[in-house]
């Protein structure tokens, strides 16, 4: 399933959509709360700043860059999937949010017209076909000095957890996902005081950097 299509990604995350919610923390064996709140970490976000966040899913970034941005920030969320977004608009409406927009998007194709201070990927990155073409389409609405994170997960490197890779695989294909991909290493060249952690026996990470100042 790491080979799916876009239309086979959209009927996969379509039915995830129902389950998302309550599936995703006990799907990522307990790992979702530390890998979202380090890659909005490290995004170093100021009070009225502006966050792109692709592939934004139901939602479950939006408390957390708030935390950050306050009222007098933006955040705008992309989703190739109506599901998912119908979902990320009901927590909009249910937390009275004024100050979140989502769009329904290809990320590897999105123009929005505007550059944001951070922008951030969680749990995406190992789904999305053209997953180069999104990181560069990232790249390209972030202002320079602005910051990008990408968040998932992914096989292990490491000699004691590469004999589970089978499991991550396994996993990864429930969720339309690609564990062998290394995204991170074209983010290390785009980005300058680039930042990498992995933990749980190296199947998740976070990688950050900053756009650099021509």
């Amino acid at each position: 399933m790491g080979n799916l299509d876009q239309t086979a990604i959209e009927r996969t995350y379509q039915n995830w959509a129902k389950v998302y919610e309550w599936l995703t923390p006990i799907y990522l064996l307990g790992n979702e709360k530390r890998l979202r709140q380090e890659t909005v970490g490290s995004l170093h976000l100021q009070i009225g700043q502006t966050v792109l966040d692709v592939g934004c899913g139901t939602g479950r970034n939006f408390p957390l860059i708030l935390e950050k941005i306050g009222p007098t920030g933006k955040l705008v969320g992309v989703d190739y999937t109506s599901d998912m977004l119908a979902r990320a608009q009901e927590r909009v409406e249910r937390e009275g949010w004024q100050n979140i927009e989502l769009i329904q998007r290809d990320a590897a194709r999105i123009e929005l017209g505007q550059t944001f201070d951070a922008a951030l990927s969680t749990l995406a990155i190992s789904v999305i076909p053209d997953y180069r073409g999104a990181l560069d389409r990232m790249l390209a609405h972030v202002k320079p000095g602005g910051w990008l994170a990408i968040g998932d997960a992914k096989r292990s490197s490491r000699w004691y957890g590469r004999p589970f890779n089978w499991v991550a695989d396994l996993l990864g294909s429930g969720a339309a996902g690609m564990m062998s991909r290394r995204p991170w290493e074209p983010v290390r060249e785009m980005l300058g005081e680039f930042h990498y952690e992995e933990w749980f026996m190296g199947f998740f990470y976070v990688a950050a950097g900053q756009v650099q100042i021509n």
